[in-house]
């Protein structure tokens, strides 16, 4: 508390008046030694109350003059009436103060009394009360000390979030990357894989072409064009040993859509189904067929896709006897 706070606490009045208690005097004193202002303040109070007394002295009536003497007079001794004798020539009057007049400088000075104790009462809540703000102001300067470093916190983790969150998205474009190059690298492995399956499937038509037509007990008969197909030409292989038939299709005239070749052996005479032969892109071997015991001739037919039970002889494209 500095000395303009204490100057106007309205304590000092109380001091000043004797209304004030041990703890409250101990402490004035310490102010008193503690600032100098303090002390002439004090003095100025005791001056002020002493004036405020005289000025507000009321001296009674003159009409009233005789009956207050009168009433000492009665009221005391005679050696009290003749004090003026025993004191010489001077003549010493007592006065006494009518009982109102008591009673209205006892009223103004309970107001006085009164305003400073309000004065002082107002003066200590007000400090309670800056207390209590200053408090509040200090909590209030926390939490927005605290607000601030937790915002502080939060934006920090939230730059960390962005940047891992940039890493991962940078991660995953790697790995999208790296995903396609694996991709385009397993379509090439597969498309190879495929090629390589072809290839050796073709491998091994061929050596099974190749085992046919090298069979010693394999008998080739090249069936040539009739006058319907006259640049036609076939091949078959009879087992003689089985009587397995493969047939060589490659020199054929292509399919029309809807149709398909078919293969016959007259046996006695009789056409006798040898099945059908696949004429599809892309397959170029040797055929096996029906198995014959004997056979007289073989004949190609053009039928209907699936077959027919009998040979549609003016769709012979070749034949040959055996």
């Amino acid at each position: 508390m500095n000395k303009n706070d204490i100057i106007s606490s309205g304590l000092l009045e109380l001091y000043a008046m004797g209304l004030t208690s041990a703890e409250e005097n101990l402490q004035v004193e310490e102010w008193v030694k503690q600032y100098p202002e303090i002390k002439q303040e004090i003095e100025a109070i005791e001056i002020a109350l002493e004036s405020y007394a005289h000025a507000h002295a009321i001296n009674p009536l003159p009409a009233v003059k005789n009956k207050i003497l009168s009433q000492i007079a009665e009221g005391v001794p005679d050696k009290i009436q003749n004090l003026s004798s025993v004191k010489g020539t001077s003549q010493t009057n007592v006065y006494r103060m009518p009982s109102f007049f008591k009673l209205a400088a006892a009223a103004m000075i309970i107001l006085l009394i009164g305003s400073i104790i309000f004065n002082y009462s107002y003066y200590k809540k007000y400090q309670s009360a800056n207390n209590d703000l200053q408090f509040a102001q200090q909590n209030m300067n926390q939490q927005r000390a605290d607000s601030i470093a937790m915002n502080k916190k939060y934006q920090s983790a939230n730059s960390q979030l962005q940047i891992a969150q940039q890493k991962i998205n940078q991660q995953e474009s790697a790995n999208l990357v790296i995903n396609k190059k694996y991709q385009s690298k397993d379509s090439d492995l597969q498309l190879t894989q495929q090629k390589f399956n072809q290839q050796e499937a073709a491998n091994l038509a061929m050596n099974k072409d190749i085992d046919v037509m090298t069979d010693k007990n394999s008998l080739p008969v090249v069936l040539k064009g009739t006058p319907h197909a006259p640049d036609a030409l076939a091949k078959i292989f009879w087992m003689k040993s089985t009587g397995y038939v493969y047939v060589d299709p490659s020199n054929l005239p292509a399919v029309p859509s809807g149709k398909q070749y078919q293969l016959w052996a007259i046996v006695d005479g009789k056409p006798i189904s040898g099945g059908m032969i696949s004429t599809e892109k892309g397959i170029y071997h040797i055929q096996k067929m029906k198995s014959f015991g004997k056979a007289d001739a073989f004949a190609i037919t053009l039928e209907k896709a699936g077959g027919s039970p009998a040979p549609t002889m003016d769709q012979m494209y070749v034949i040959s006897k055996i």
